[in-house]
C-alpha cells in the first residue's frame, strides 16, 4: 500500500493526535447541520477542515451575540420575597 492511501497521508500521529482530530471530525460533522459526512471531512485537507471550524466557530459566537441583550445588565441580585402582612 502506498502511502497516500495512508489515513493522514502517513504521519505518525500520537493517541492525543487522533483524539484531537477525531474531535475536529465530529464536531465539523455534527455541527454542520448535514453540511458534511464524516467520509467528507475525514478526507478532507487540514487546511480546509481549519477553515469550516473557524467559520463554524465565527458563525456560532456571532450568533450568541445577536440573541444576548444589548447593553442591559444581568441582575446578580436575588429575589427576595415581599413581606405582605395579613389583616387582622
Amino acid at each position: 500500500m502506498s502511502q497516500s492511501g495512508l489515513p493522514f497521508y502517513g504521519l505518525t500521529l500520537t493517541p492525543e493526535d487522533k483524539f484531537r482530530i477525531h474531535q475536529e471530525i465530529f464536531h465539523l460533522v455534527y455541527n454542520s447541520n448535514g453540511g458534511f459526512t464524516h467520509d467528507e471531512v475525514y478526507s478532507m485537507p487540514v487546511f480546509l477542515r481549519y477553515f469550516n471550524i473557524k467559520m463554524l466557530i465565527d458563525q456560532r459566537e456571532k450568533e450568541n451575540k445577536q440573541s444576548q441583550p444589548n447593553d442591559q445588565p444581568v441582575s446578580t441580585k436575588p429575589i427576595s420575597k415581599p413581606n405582605i402582612k395579613k389583616p387582622s
